[in-house]
């Protein structure tokens, strides 16, 4: 008994150390990793388009609606509810918040493998609030060269609505 009783710090502490272990880390690298945190609370990393329309679908009640057309026209904006997860191609994805406008994060170039905790990215210059999905449409980055480009101008828009 007086063993046990010396070993109990030890004992304690590789408890500490399993059970910390087997608790989820959320980290987020990809705005795909956001969404599906911002509407499950689940962590996945690195979660590829598919892998966010496949859980959205067949775990969390989610169906999709196109809306490349409607993604130009400034009054799409007003058709979006709170909750809705916008996938623009397989290039982003973000979600609508309370205001009906648009949550979303954007990797940095050349950190793209760069893990977040959401606690982080919220405070970070590429974590967006509020923005309109006119507003991504346009939005304008520049390459590690310099160059200024558009990369969600000319993608698929679709519209995930949870409907179960």
């Amino acid at each position: 008994m007086k063993n046990i009783i010396n070993r109990f710090p030890l004992i304690l502490f590789i408890i500490i150390i399993f059970t910390s272990i087997s608790l989820p880390c959320h980290a987020i690298t990809w705005c795909h990793d956001y969404t599906l945190y911002a509407v499950s609370n689940k962590d996945t990393n690195r979660t590829e388009p598919e892998k966010l329309r496949s859980l959205l679908k067949d775990q969390l009640g989610y169906k999709c609606f196109k809306f490349t057309n409607a993604a130009h026209n400034p009054k799409a904006q007003s058709r979006l509810r709170p909750g809705d997860v916008i996938i623009i191609g397989d290039a982003h994805s973000g979600v609508v918040n309370k205001e009906g406008l648009i949550n979303h994060f954007v990797q940095k170039f050349g950190t793209s493998g760069t893990a977040y905790q959401p606690f982080d990215i919220f405070s970070m210059a590429n974590f967006h609030r509020d923005w309109t999905l006119l507003q991504i449409m346009n939005f304008k980055r520049k390459t590690p060269d310099g160059r200024t480009i558009k990369p969600y101008k000319n993608q698929k828009v679709e519209v995930w609505r949870k409907v179960k």
